[in-house]
């Protein structure tokens, strides 16, 4: 799992383009930006949004800070998507970190895993690199699943 940082850039009412273009030069000073999205300027590091979150603050330009999970090229993602992440102006996918459950299938009958994945795939958002997303609140469900079909999960986050 890939954690970045997402810092909302909310420009004043009324500010002028002047304002918009001094704080997207002085973003770039700051910090190394690996993505956007609208507003979301997305970097790697907790010190960097950290950085960035003061200095927009300063200028009243600051929405919001959020840790994001960054999909990599490959992953799978369902029409879930937009209800729990995005798609960045650069094609890669994100999820709210704080909005989904992230876990493998460990051990199993080939057979179970396989039925398993079956009613996962209701309730997925994403897959990636055999970790599987689904509302954290469904954890509970994913676990209800996992002992019916004699399989063991690993949750990613607690």
């Amino acid at each position: 799992m890939s954690i970045v940082y997402g810092v909302e850039l909310i420009p004043p009412s009324g500010a002028l383009p002047g304002l918009i273009s001094q704080l997207v030069k002085k973003t770039g000073e700051l910090v190394h930006a690996i993505d956007r999205d609208g507003k979301l300027v997305i970097v790697s590091h907790e010190e960097e949004a950290s950085l960035l979150a003061e200095f927009y603050d300063s200028k009243h330009a600051f929405g919001e800070t959020y840790t994001l999970i960054r999909l990599s090229e490959s992953c799978r993602t369902t029409p879930q998507l937009p209800d729990y992440g995005f798609t960045s102006q650069n094609n890669r996918h994100y999820l709210y970190e704080d909005m989904v459950t992230a876990f493998s299938i460990d051990r199993g009958d080939e057979e179970q895993i396989e039925m398993s994945l079956l009613q996962i795939e209701e309730h997925l958002i994403a897959s990636d690199n055999n970790v599987f997303y689904v509302d954290v609140m469904q954890k509970e469900l994913m676990e209800g699943i996992a002992r019916a079909y004699q399989i063991e999960l690993t949750f990613l986050k607690e």
